[in-house]
C-alpha cells in the first residue's frame, strides 16, 4: 500500500516554466538556502551523551558510535558529507533517507545514503511500514533513517519546491527572460516603417547610416532623424517597464521566506544593516536551525538506540558551536556562566580546544562572586549575615587587644 509522494501535483505553473526540485536548484537563491542550512547542520558537532543521575548529560568520546557520528558513516562517506547530503535531500526533495547496516549484535555499523526519488515508503495490509528501493529491494522501517519536515501523514514530508512551484516558476521565468534578453541578439529592438517598398541596396544604406550615427555606447542616446514619412516602432519592453530587476529581487525574498533563512544569509543585503544582522542570525538559529536539529536528533535516537539504550544515552547536537565565529559573544557567555558557578576553568578550556590546567591549579573549582547572598537572607540587615558577623567579631578582637596591650607596645 503506497503512501503518496509528499508533493502536490495538479495545476501547471502559470509562468510557463517546468518546475522540479532539480530545475529549481538552478536558481541561486534556492541553492544558497538549501546549501546554507545543510552546511550549518553538517558543521554542528554530533555525539552520544551519557545521562547522569542528576539530570545532566556527559559526552563520552570513547563510545561505540563516536566513529559513526563524528568521523565516517561508511567507507566512502564522511559524517559531515552524510549530514550535508541527507539534509539537502530533505530540503530539496522533502525527504532524506539512509540505510542502517547493522552488525551481528544489532548495532549500526554503517549508514548508506539512499536516493530520495528511488526510495518509496509503503505499508503492509496490517499497517507495518517498510521502504521499497528501486522497486526491487525492501527495507524494514527500523533499518531506515527517514528525515522529513512538514507533511500530511506523519511519515512523508512535503516537497517545498513543489508546494511553492508558482513562486519558483516565476523566479525561473525571470531568470530565463534575463538570459534571453542579453543573449538573443536576433530580436530587433525596433522597426522602421516606410510608406513605400525599398530596394535591397536602399535598405542596406539605411542600416549602415543608422549604425554609423547611433551604434556604440557614446552614440546610443543621440536623436534619430527620420524623413519622408518614415516611422519608428519599439518592439521590446524595457527591463524597467517589465519590473525585471524588482521581480528578481522580490523572488529572492520569497525563496528565503520559504526556507526560513534571513535574506542576508543568501547574499541579499538590501534590508540589512549591522544593528539587525546579529538579531537575524539569532532568530535563524533559534527557529529554523533548532527545528532541523530536533528533527534529526529524534530520528537518530529512534533508529540507532534501543529503548533500553535511550534510558541511559542520548544522541545530541552541540549548538554552542554556532558561537565559535563570534568571539565576543562566546567570551561573554563563558564569563556569565563562570560568575554563576555553572562552569569551571577547565570546562572553558576544553570548550576552546585547550588542555585543562588540572585540579592542582584550581581548574576544577566552581566560583561565585562574593557579594552574592542566599535568597533567604534577602532584605535582612547586612550585620545579620554570617559574613558580616565574622567581620564584626574580628574588629572587636582587634580593639580588645589594643586596650590590654602595654603602653609601650601601642
Amino acid at each position: 500500500m503506497g503512501l503518496g509522494t509528499g508533493s502536490v501535483p495538479g495545476a501547471p505553473v502559470l509562468s510557463g516554466t517546468y518546475v522540479t526540485p532539480q530545475t529549481a536548484m538552478a536558481l541561486t537563491a534556492v541553492y544558497a538556502s538549501i546549501n546554507l542550512i545543510s552546511k550549518d547542520m553538517a558543521t554542528l558537532p554530533l555525539g552520544l551523551y551519557q545521562k547522569l543521575p542528576d539530570g545532566g548529560v556527559r559526552l563520552d568520546p570513547t563510545n561505540y558510535y563516536d566513529e559513526l557520528l563524528g568521523v565516517e558513516t561508511d567507507d566512502n562517506t564522511s559524517s559531515l558529507k552524510f549530514t550535508l547530503d541527507t539534509q539537502g535531500h530533505t530540503l530539496g526533495q522533502g525527504n532524506g533517507y539512509a540505510e542502517v547496516v547493522r552488525d551481528t549484535r544489532g548495532r549500526a555499523e554503517a549508514l548508506h545514503i539512499l536516493h530520495p526519488a528511488k526510495t518509496i515508503p509503503k505499508q503492509t495490509e496490517s499497517g507495518r511500514l517498510y521502504y521499497l528501493l528501486d522497486n526491487k529491494r525492501e527495507l524494514l522501517a527500523e533499518n531506515v533513517l527517514h528525515f522529513a519536515g512538514l507533511g500530511f501523514n506523519g511519515i512523508l514530508g512535503y516537497t517545498p519546491l513543489t508546494i511553492a512551484r508558482q513562486t519558483v516558476g516565476l523566479a525561473l521565468a525571470a531568470e530565463q527572460f534575463g538570459a534571453s534578453f542579453f543573449g538573443n541578439s536576433a530580436i530587433p529592438k525596433g522597426i522602421l516603417k516606410f510608406p513605400k517598398r525599398l530596394k535591397e541596396e536602399a535598405q542596406n544604406n539605411i542600416r549602415r547610416s543608422i549604425n554609423q550615427v547611433h551604434q556604440g555606447t557614446q552614440s546610443s542616446h543621440q536623436f534619430m532623424i527620420l524623413e519622408e514619412g518614415t516611422e519608428y516602432t519599439q518592439t521590446q519592453i524595457s527591463p524597467e517597464d517589465a519590473q525585471f530587476l524588482g521581480t528578481r529581487q522580490f523572488q529572492v525574498l520569497e525563496i528565503a521566506r520559504l526556507y526560513g533563512v534571513p535574506p542576508h544569509k543568501i547574499g541579499d543585503y538590501s534590508q540589512s544593516h549591522m544593528s539587525n544582522i546579529e538579531q537575524s542570525n539569532l532568530d535563524y538559529w533559534t527557529t529554523t536551525l533548532a527545528f532541523w536539529v530536533a528533527m534529526r536528533e529524534g530520528v537518530l535516537n529512534r533508529r540507532l538506540l534501543t529503548r533500553d539504550d535511550r534510558r541511559k544515552w542520548v544522541i545530541r547536537y552541540d549548538m554552542s558551536a554556532l558561537l565559535r565565529g563570534d568571539t565576543a559573544a562566546r567570551m561573554a557567555m563563558y564569563q556569565a556562566l563562570r560568575n554563576l558557578g555553572a562552569i569551571n576553568a577547565d570546562e572553558i578550556r576544553l570548550g576552546e580546544g585547550m588542555p585543562p590546567i588540572g585540579p592542582e591549579k584550581g581548574g576544577d573549582k566552581y566560583l561565585v562572586q562574593s557579594q552574592y547572598n542566599p535568597l533567604d537572607q534577602a532584605g535582612k540587615s547586612t550585620e545579620t549575615t554570617p559574613k558580616a558577623r565574622l567581620i564584626k567579631q574580628g574588629s572587636r578582637r582587634k580593639r580588645l587587644r589594643r586596650l590590654v596591650a602595654p603602653t609601650s607596645l601601642r
